[in-house]
């Protein structure tokens, strides 16, 4: 390699370990190296910028501004509560049926978001039954990873692989989703044995069920339904953009706007957040990060480093795509659990386009393999997801900690059963089905 190849390599994987210890921010981390890359010279800043997937970029805009507008509704809170009398406050089935609920609203919330809505009503139920939160927290964190799996727009790393590769909602879907009910099956199944035991024992406090109200949590009616109206808009612009020949951040765009519109007109039964208000909730320092992190990965491909991991992952493979397919699954899931995704998932696009450009077919398995490994991989340790440290946070400050190591003896039995019921979905739909 280059000079300038070893360099932007140094720096690159400097800014990795960095992201990886969590001592600083992972967004100043990602802008630092940028800069240096740009400051260095090492690309130029016209071509970084083009490398800026602004597809990803907006989408995730979109629904955030979405998501910041459906909570003021209630509807999420609504959702819990009523799942939490559903159960008739069984504990097991408390838990699987939270774990399921947040699965599918991961699919099309981000998981962050999905659990900063998800905890505090679980806390609340758990406080009101007087169990133990933590087993319902770690499930629905898993359930919550495994759910994002399924859609274009569940996980950032599925955003980053159905950007790069030009695979659409509806792609995402009719690949992944089966998977990922499989995957459900037995996460239920391993669920009850993982969490069940301090949950066998009938809760002291299940009359209090009684005391919870669904309908109170409910803050804005005429704001629900126009939420209601403007997400089933936005989902099926997600499942028809293709036919529309329109991009996904087009349609998050495009609803984020609609409802925005439709807060600030009456009628309304509370006063809504100013516009200022909504689009400063934002979450901005992740923006940021993708930005900072396309920028490095430019750089990697600027001076040559991305040809070098092609030409290391051809000569280990050869032209075996489903040993090519194992090793990015199982390296994408290994490294996930380690630091964050994203980095991976960025360093190995590149890579993966050089080896369709050389011909090598079937391309789409390696694009699936990984997605999966890095949203798969994020059940294996506390610091596997953004999703996870969020929800360890919220639970350590209301008093019930949730460590390391509890979380790993739970995550890596189901990261690992993930993983081989992946590697074998990929086998058998895109090696033997598809070529009988």
């Amino acid at each position: 390699m280059s000079s300038q190849a070893w360099i932007a390599a140094a720096i690159f994987i400097a800014s990795y370990i960095a992201i990886a210890t969590e001592k600083i921010d992972r967004t100043i981390i990602a802008l630092l190296g940028a800069a240096l890359m740009l400051i260095i010279g090492l690309i130029d800043q016209s071509n970084a910028f083009r490398h800026i997937d602004l597809n990803v970029i907006f989408l995730l805009a979109g629904m955030m501004i979405i998501v910041n507008i459906v909570k003021r509704s209630g509807l999420f809170e609504w959702l819990a509560l009523s799942t939490a009398k559903v159960t008739g406050g069984k504990p097991i089935l408390l838990l699987i049926t939270l774990s399921l609920i947040t699965a599918f609203t991961s699919a099309f919330l981000d998981n962050v978001t999905t659990m900063m809505l998800m905890a505090p009503m679980t806390l609340l139920i758990a406080d009101a039954l007087r169990i133990d939160p933590v087993p319902l927290l770690i499930s629905e964190t898993m359930a919550s990873n495994i759910g994002g799996t399924a859609t274009l727009i569940g996980d950032p790393p599925n955003l980053l692989v159905g950007s790069a590769a030009n695979l659409s909602f509806l792609d995402f879907l009719t690949n992944m989703a089966p998977l990922v009910l499989i995957i459900l099956v037995v996460f239920t199944l391993m669920g009850t044995g993982l969490f069940g035991k301090s949950l066998r024992r009938t809760p002291p406090n299940v009359a209090a069920l009684a005391s919870l109200q669904p309908r109170k949590a409910i803050k804005d009616r005429y704001l629900l339904w126009k939420s209601v109206g403007v997400l089933a808009v936005v989902f099926m612009g997600f499942i028809l953009h293709e036919m529309l020949n329109i991009y996904p951040a087009t349609v998050a765009l495009g609803g984020a706007a609609l409802l925005l519109l439709l807060s600030q007109l009456p009628p309304k039964k509370q006063k809504i957040d100013p516009v200022e208000t909504l689009l400063a909730e934002i979450d901005w320092p992740t923006l940021f990060f993708f930005i900072g992190m396309f920028i490095m990965i430019a750089g990697l491909q600027a001076t040559g480093v991305i040809g070098v991991i092609l030409n290391l992952l051809t000569s280990l493979t050869g032209s075996n795509v489903l040993f090519a397919s194992m090793v990015i699954m199982w390296g994408a899931a290994i490294l996930t659990m380690v630091t964050s995704a994203v980095p991976f998932v960025l360093a190995m696009i590149p890579v993966i386009g050089g080896l369709a450009a050389q011909g090598v077919q079937p391309i789409e398995p390696l694009w699936w393999s990984l997605a999966l490994g890095a949203c798969l991989g994020a059940n294996g340790t506390m610091i596997g997801s953004a999703a996870n440290m969020v929800v360890a946070g919220i639970s350590n400050r209301s008093g019930h900690r949730i460590t390391f190591g509890n979380f790993t003896r739970k995550g890596l039995p189901v990261t690992f059963a993930s993983l081989i019921l992946a590697s074998l979905y990929v086998w058998l739909r895109y090696f033997i089905l598809a070529g009988s």
